[in-house]
């Protein structure tokens, strides 16, 4: 109402009044017209205020948390949750331990809308299911600019999928954290030390597994629910994990006295916000990628938190030697799995230009072969 006000001319509305007629019927027919005015513009008012609340849809939003709902990732969500409301959808959280229960819940339309891993996305969306592709993304720098590229609008189309008769839209994606070789024994430091080792891989990540069968390794089928168990209870000898882990799933456990960490990003975790596009805005999609591409640095802070409790005695410093061989053994694989179909082409072309702009002296800078 006072942007309405103020728009008046004051002066005029003074002289109407000091030019009425004594007997004071014009000066009633001007204040009675003023009146019918400002009752339209409420009325006006209180019109939008009920479309805007209209127009606010509620969704489920079921979210994937290692700790659930005391997790900081549901925390995190929380504030998503509110600024998403801004946006015109009001989502109700429901938390999941367990990251298999929530993708199938996901799948069945039970979620509207889902938050989970990369690996767990990628049968959704194969382009942003890549983004956890070993050795592809060395720095959270490069995860950085990886956020905000797919943020922009030039790539609102590899988003979204179409498959099975539904309708898929990654609507966000956040860094969870490098993933490096959690070993129970520090000399297991390089690809010789590996054959006959035990490692935990995800049953569902295909990758994971052809790459410790090409490594010489023996593979143990595990998920999110056991792996980090089989670890702490020396079942398997080697685990990969984001450092955000550490301290959640007690991996320190399984390191003891002997083990450690090996300072290689064997891969960058994200966490990916996946809907049904069907039951959403057509243009909520790109205003949630650059709401949750604006807030890098609050997610970044928090996986830095959790990765500052991993107790420096346990990183395994390597040899630049071994720091090569290990880049070249990914590159490698990263190739084969292209082949195999497992990784998508066009995100492995676009996570090398940005390593490649970053670092134009790398030697896969010179080749064409990924």
């Amino acid at each position: 109402m006072g942007w309405v006000m103020r728009s008046f001319d004051q002066n005029q509305i003074s002289t109407q009044y000091v030019k009425a007629p004594a007997l004071g019927k014009p000066r009633l027919k001007v204040a009675s017209r003023l009146m019918m005015f400002c009752v339209a513009v409420i009325v006006t008012c209180l019109a939008s205020s009920f479309v805007s609340a209209a127009e606010s849809i509620k969704r489920r939003l079921c979210v994937w948390d290692i700790m659930g709902q005391n997790g900081e990732i549901f925390a995190k969500l929380k504030d998503y949750q509110v600024k998403a409301s801004t946006l015109g959808v009001d989502f109700e959280l429901k938390g999941y331990v367990d990251e298999r229960v929530a993708s199938e819940d996901f799948r069945v339309r039970y979620c509207d809308a889902v938050v989970m891993t990369g690996l767990r996305a990628r049968p959704f969306n194969s382009f942003t299911g890549s983004i956890e592709a070993i050795g592809a993304i060395p720095s959270y720098e490069h995860m950085r600019t990886l956020v905000s590229v797919l943020s922009s609008p030039a790539a609102a189309h590899y988003m979204k999928t179409d498959f099975d008769g539904q309708s898929y839209e990654v609507i966000g994606v956040m860094p969870f954290g490098a993933a490096y070789g959690f070993v129970n024994d520090r000399k297991i430091d390089s690809p010789e030390r590996l054959p006959g080792k035990k490692i935990a891989i995800f049953d569902y990540d295909k990758a994971e597994a052809k790459l410790v069968r090409n490594l010489g390794a023996q593979s143990d089928p595990s998920d999110l629910t056991n792996f980090a168990g089989k670890f702490n209870n020396g079942k398997v000898d080697i685990v990969i994990a984001p450092a955000t882990a550490y301290r959640p799933l007690e991996l320190y456990r399984g390191l003891g006295k002997t083990g450690g960490i090996v300072d290689f990003v064997l891969a960058q975790v994200s966490l990916q916000i996946v809907i049904h596009s069907d039951r959403f805005p057509s243009d909520f999609g790109q205003k949630s990628r650059e709401l949750i591409a604006g807030q890098y640095n609050s997610y970044f802070k928090t996986v830095r938190g959790y990765e500052s409790e991993v107790d420096p005695k346990f990183w395994v410093r390597i040899t630049d030697a071994n720091r090569n061989r290990y880049q070249e053994m990914t590159r490698i694989s990263r190739i084969d799995l292209v082949r195999d179909g497992i990784y998508d082409k066009k995100m492995m072309a676009l996570l090398k230009k940005i390593r490649c702009q970053k670092d134009p002296a790398l030697a896969e800078c010179s080749l064409g072969d990924e």
